[in-house]
């Protein structure tokens, strides 16, 4: 029997086809892949950019924050009430942006991230006994640990 070359065409045509549906698989899938991986890097870059900005502020607030105390202090011990409610605006304005007090209670077990035992007393082994100065955070990085006298193991 003799061949057909049109058959032989078709063949090698269908065989084309398929390999170049093949190939056109191979490239969607890979571009999905670079997309894939495009969205991951700007996400890992959004999220990097808000941790430096968060740290920036942070150090800021950390450099800033005696001066602030200092002007809150001087706020409570003024007669004019326009200077002492100006200063309670700003701290609330800090507060709505993530400063935060810091105030453990009585009892509390010593966490050496957010308390500094500045003294020991009697009381419960590894405790809070008395705060001495409250603490400040900005999000989740502590500025300035709570002063704290703690109880002792024995």
């Amino acid at each position: 029997m003799k061949s057909n070359p049109l058959e032989k065409k078709i063949e090698a045509l269908e065989a084309e086809l398929i390999k170049a549906k093949d190939e056109l698989s191979e490239a969607q899938s890979a571009r999905m892949r670079v997309l894939a991986d495009l969205q991951n890097f700007q996400r890992r870059e959004a999220q990097n950019k808000m941790s430096w900005v968060e740290v920036g502020i942070a150090e800021f607030l950390k450099n800033m924050l005696p001066k602030f105390l200092e002007l809150k202090l001087g706020s409570e011990h003024s007669a004019d009430k326009d200077i002492q409610k100006t200063v309670e605006r700003f701290f609330s304005e800090l507060e709505k942006q993530g400063l935060e007090t810091l105030v453990p209670s009585v009892g509390d077990i010593i966490d050496p991230q957010i308390h500094e035992v500045l003294m020991a007393e009697e009381g419960t082994p590894g405790t809070v006994v008395r705060v001495l100065e409250p603490g400040w955070k900005f999000q989740s990085i502590i500025l300035r640990p709570a002063k704290i006298s703690g109880a002792q193991h024995s």
